[in-house]
């Protein structure tokens, strides 16, 4: 993103030769070696969640067989069950055998339930915690922004005060906490129903808004900080002063000349705050009962699930890698110090 309102100059060339800006080929290149690298850091995050879920669910105690079949089972019963799921390969079988399938887009069968597939089981709860996710998002950039610019504009007065405080509260609670409470509110006051779903999304608008609200104040405290932080930067630059100077009314000032410079860290902001946002709503959703995927871990967790665990966590992910590499781009199309920093 170029400034907004800068005095441009014509710097005097020498020998009629113009200042090089940088050829389309070099930007490319740069673009290449950016999507390069982000790649790479894709295939290494994607290597490591693999690795790590598959080594941590062995070592948990337990038996997935045992706790299918119950304590009063057999050995006999247990030892065929295991070898029915595989159980009793060595680990390096297993784990080829679950890399081979995840190269053909198969994240597996439950444990549990072996006439669903993981996708069956994970796909429906992740829509539920990703709508809960989205409305937070859209609610926190609402009240994100508007408090920072509020607090950017104003200079320590009572209102720039009050709200940083207000800020400094929600940043410091807990969004199952703050859930808890509107979840008592919700009970009292009939604003919202207390919890559940109604079977799609786009259904359950009305079981979204409350979980989403808690939610948000994991995120929208740092947009309002990160903003009003900006907004007093982009104050203290020169062309905002060179425009301040000129006569220009505050008001223009403000929108055409600081809040355009002001929201570029809110673009990357966002991207790296999505994993934050997932972890929290597997949380919120517990609080308010929504079939999503935290309660979708949880139990597989608890039955020793394993493929239903590694397809959730290699799913989440791919979510928040894929929400970072959409920040990243967006920097580099708004902001051209990002293209041609690496050509």
């Amino acid at each position: 993103m170029t400034v907004v309102g800068a005095e441009e100059s014509s710097a005097p060339t020498t020998g009629g030769v113009k200042p090089e800006r940088g050829s389309r080929h070099g930007r490319h290149r740069g673009l290449v070696r950016a999507l390069a690298k982000r790649l790479g850091q894709i295939v290494f995050v994607l290597v490591g969640v693999v690795v790590v879920t598959f080594s941590m669910l062995h070592v948990i105690p337990g038996d997935p067989a045992r706790l299918i079949l119950g304590k009063f089972a057999n050995p006999e019963s247990v030892a065929t069950l295991r070898h029915t799921l595989g159980l009793d390969l060595p680990l390096t079988e297993q784990f080829t055998n679950m890399v081979v399938g995840l190269f053909q887009g198969n994240l597996g069968t439950s444990l549990v339930s072996r006439t669903q597939t993981v996708n069956d089981l994970i796909w429906p709860a992740y829509a539920n915690t990703m709508s809960v996710v989205a409305v937070s998002l859209v609610i926190s950039l609402v009240i994100g922004i508007s408090v920072g610019i509020i607090t950017g504009i104003r200079r320590n007065d009572g209102l720039d005060r009050g709200l940083q405080a207000l800020m400094v509260i929600l940043l410091s609670t807990p969004p199952f906490m703050f859930g808890m409470v509107l979840l008592l509110v919700a009970l009292r006051t009939k604003i919202a129903p207390a919890g559940g779903w109604n079977g799609t999304p786009i259904d359950s608008l009305k079981y979204i808004w409350l979980p989403a609200l808690a939610l948000s104040i994991a995120l929208a405290p740092v947009i309002a900080r990160s903003l009003r932080q900006s907004i007093r930067e982009t104050f203290a630059q020169d062309f905002v002063e060179a425009a301040i100077a000129r006569g220009l009314p505050r008001r223009q000032v403000v929108l055409r000349h600081v809040l355009p410079n002001s929201l570029l860290p809110i673009v990357g902001l966002i991207g790296y705050s999505l994993g934050g946002l997932i972890g929290g709503a597997v949380v919120v959703e517990m609080v308010f009962n929504i079939p999503g995927i935290g309660s979708r871990m949880m139990a597989a967790v608890g039955s020793r699930d394993f493929p239903v665990v590694q397809g959730i966590a290699l799913v989440s992910a791919v979510t928040v890698i894929f929400f970072n590499a959409l920040a990243d781009a967006a920097y580099w199309l708004i902001d051209p110090r990002t293209r041609t920093a690496g050509s």
